[in-house]
């Protein structure tokens, strides 16, 4: 698998996060999950939803954005305070904000009325780390005017600390922000729906005090992705801290001096480097560097020494290890490590379905050969029925165009009737079938078979004609054993009216497939909102007792060999016709 790469195993942060819901929670404290440190990953948000946790924090609008594009059901908040550059998208994409500033109050304010929409904020308070937050002695003015606002909800309080000045979440402040609280309540007739403490680093109040006060919320990042607080990164019990880890790999291995020799001047970062003679050792070279990582973060899982690194190159005292080039190295991270691998485009990023994938392609690839040889043994009775052209329907359907001239898209009349009732079904949701394909003959599926291989031959030009066959093979039946020449086979999509495009499956690019192993209908890696959309179509053809296809999922069988083979049936009742 490529490198370097990141490797986020979804089943412990999934422990993590919903550990920590219970932990909280059993002192009536609920947990807002951040995703700034995984740049709104949609994989992990989605983690975060099913374990609990109904609000999703991110820093950047960009990854609200993403997270809701990709399906992610939550409420939105986001966690810095936003710039009035972002106030309109700040308004349209999010539920929520943290504020520290009349100024941006007001615009937000604008933009809410002009949307037509509630935003709610969170009021920052000062008490002490010195990042944002209003100082005590300005809140009172600040919610007054916030109070006059169309637009605007004031839902909750919260602080900061631990961040930038390191000042502890201890029982004086969180007292104090209680007492705040309260008082806001009292004054100006508020029910508060947040009184937000703090973040991972509160877990040590937490654990020590039996009164919570009035704090009800936490906003919590490093303690789900890593397992520990952040005073001094402890550890949480029973908390997996190794869910995340970074994978990177030997590109040189040598035995060299352990001093630079030379005159020796600034490094590339201004930076006069003090080394310890080693004697001779042996130099391994990863390639990761300072450009995609914080390299004081990271903490090797084998006995190697870090050395120091360059923008591209992490150099290392391989000691006793015999690494080769082509080794993989794995290595524990800090948040600023974490941090540093999530922004850079440079790593790869693979979720443990990613690593799952590779198990679940085999398995269809089993799946699929033990079909096909079960495919020669079941019987076949053709009922006869007559082809009818999908072309010539009353039905709301959208056509692909296709290679042949004149195509009329044409299928048995049980088929046709089926088309028909998906059809009025997603009608209702204004959605419309989009049909790529239907009966076809053997000329069509040559036609087809060649074009691919004749692309094939262009792309890999140093391979033989039998292994593009065999490429092609994959995803293009040969024109003699293509169920389309049944007339029981249907490739479709779905057009979505609302956005006036065809919706996402997870290697489509409009009408236009990418043909590879993501294909497969039940694949792990691909979106949330292409596995919603899978759902959605496969579930519409099998409520008409289709079967989709082991490696195609826009392919739907009915009546002939492939679908009486899935379904276990005596015998078809679609032969080829051969026109």
């Amino acid at each position: 698998m490529i490198t370097p790469r990141i490797e986020m195993t979804l089943e412990k942060i999934a422990h993590n996060a919903r550990a920590l819901v219970a932990l909280y929670g059993s002192k009536g404290i609920d947990v807002i999950g951040v995703t700034k440190v995984v740049c709104g990953n949609p994989y992990i948000a989605k983690v975060l939803t099913k374990s609990g946790i109904r609000i999703l924090a991110d820093s950047r609008i960009e990854n609200i954005k993403k997270m809701r594009n990709a399906g992610i059901e939550a409420q939105f908040l986001l966690l810095r305070t936003p710039s009035l550059s972002h106030c309109e998208a700040v308004v349209k994409y999010s539920d929520m904000s943290l504020n520290s500033e009349l100024t941006i109050i007001e615009k937000l304010s604008a933009y809410a009325v002009e949307y037509d929409k509630s935003h709610k904020i969170i009021l920052m308070l000062e008490l002490g780390d010195l990042r944002e937050g209003l100082m005590p002695a300005d809140l009172d003015h600040t919610i007054e005017q916030i109070l006059k606002m169309d637009g605007i909800m004031l839902t909750g309080i919260g602080a900061n600390l631990a961040c930038f000045g390191g000042v502890k979440p201890d029982a004086e402040k969180m007292n104090l922000l209680s007492s705040i609280a309260v008082d806001i309540e009292d004054k100006f007739g508020l029910q508060l729906e947040f009184v937000s403490g703090g973040n991972s680093a509160n877990y040590d109040w937490f654990m020590s005090t039996s009164d919570v006060g009035r704090i009800n919320n936490l906003r919590l990042g490093e303690s789900i992705y890593l397992g520990c607080e952040t005073l001094s990164r402890k550890p949480i019990p029973g908390l997996y801290t190794d869910a995340m880890t970074l994978v990177t790999e030997v590109i040189e291995s040598k035995i060299k001096p352990s001093l630079p020799y030379g005159t020796i001047a600034q490094d590339a970062f201004g930076n006069i480097t003090q080394f310890v003679d080693q004697g001779e050792i042996r130099r391994a070279i990863l390639g990761i560097g300072l450009q995609d990582v914080n390299v004081s973060g990271l903490t090797p899982r084998i006995d190697v020494e870090i050395l120091g690194a360059s923008s591209d190159h992490i150099i290392v005292n391989a000691k006793d290890e015999e690494l080769k080039v082509g080794d993989e190295l794995e290595f524990d991270l800090n948040y600023a490590a974490l941090l540093a691998v999530m922004t850079s485009r440079y790593v790869n990023k693979v979720s443990s379905d990613r690593v799952n994938a590779h198990e679940y392609c085999e398995r269809v690839e089993q799946k699929y050969r033990r079909h096909v040889r079960r495919m020669q043994t079941t019987a076949l009775k053709d009922n006869l029925s007559q082809l009818v052209s999908l072309n010539d329907s009353s039905f709301n359907l959208m056509f692909e165009p296709s290679i042949m001239e004149n195509y009329q898209y044409m299928v048995r009349e049980a088929v046709y009737d089926k088309i028909g009732r998906i059809s009025k079904r997603l009608d209702m949701e204004d959605k419309t079938l989009w049909i790529r394909s239907a009966y076809r003959s053997f000329e069509h599926q040559r036609l087809l078979w060649e074009e691919r291989v004749n692309s094939l031959k262009i792309e890999y030009p140093k391979k033989e004609l039998e292994e593009i066959e065999e490429l092609v093979s994959y995803f293009i039946a040969p024109p003699s054993k293509s169920m389309h020449a049944t007339g029981g086979a249907v490739d479709a999509l779905i057009y979505d009216l609302k956005h006036d495009s065809i919706m996402r499956f997870g290697t489509n690019d409009g009408y236009k497939i990418d043909l590879n192993d993501k294909c497969y209908p039940y694949h792990p890696y691909i979106t949330p909102e292409a596995k919603v959309n899978r759902k959605l179509i496969i579930g519409l053809f099998e409520a008409e007792d289709f079967v989709v296809d082991i490696k195609e999922y826009w392919h739907f069988d009915y009546g002939n060999i492939s679908w009486a083979t899935e379904k276990g049936k005596e015998q078809a009742i679609y032969g080829i016709i051969e026109a």
